[in-house]
């Protein structure tokens, strides 16, 4: 009895990480990136004085990791070396492929055809008077669409807030069946 209950909870775990929803959370002014599976994963860049760290929590079971106090050991490294040496050594052999790298263009816009914008609001100034002169016709035929607003500032004020969510289902679906 207990081996169906089991079953029956992991059927459900693994139905909502296929079907429930994963966001993706950019906001530069108030200084939030997060990504999360509800319920399940959640996880967030936090500045930092000296440079950032990882906060987020699987199953209700918090976490914070720093990347700078994460040891590597040297052994780790050497293997390392070696691997950057033998891909060096690959790379001078190997020819660029012009058809593989239009299947994987095609693999991206199908992925990113399962991706949804719930919002993204763009200011940039790139503190060239061409470019950004250039900008404006383009983020003005953007922002035509319902959820998007870009602009162009001369001020060099940057700002970035963007929700976008999809189903790793989905993503699956567009890759496995839309060929």
């Amino acid at each position: 009895m207990i081996w169906y209950i089991i079953i029956a909870l992991f059927t459900i775990l693994l139905t909502w990480i296929l079907l429930g929803p994963v966001v993706l959370q950019l906001d530069t002014s108030r200084n939030l990136y997060r990504f999360m599976l509800p319920g399940v994963v959640s996880l967030s860049l936090v500045p930092a004085a000296g440079f950032f760290h990882l906060r987020g929590w699987i199953f209700f079971v918090p976490f914070r990791l720093d990347p700078l106090k994460m040891g590597r050991s040297r052994k780790g490294r050497e293997k390392r070396e070696e691997k950057e040496m033998m891909k060096d050594e690959k790379k001078d052999k190997k020819k660029h492929n012009r058809r593989k790298g239009l299947k994987s263009m095609k693999k991206f816009r199908k992925v990113a055809g399962a991706i949804r914008l719930r919002a993204l609001k763009l200011d940039i100034d790139t503190d060239d008077y061409l470019l950004n002169a250039w900008l404006v016709p383009a983020f003005a035929a953007v922002n035509s669409y319902d959820n998007v607003q870009m602009q162009v500032n001369f001020e060099g004020n940057l700002s970035l807030l963007m929700d976008a969510r999809t189903r790793i289902g989905a993503v699956l679906w567009r890759l496995i069946w839309w060929r």
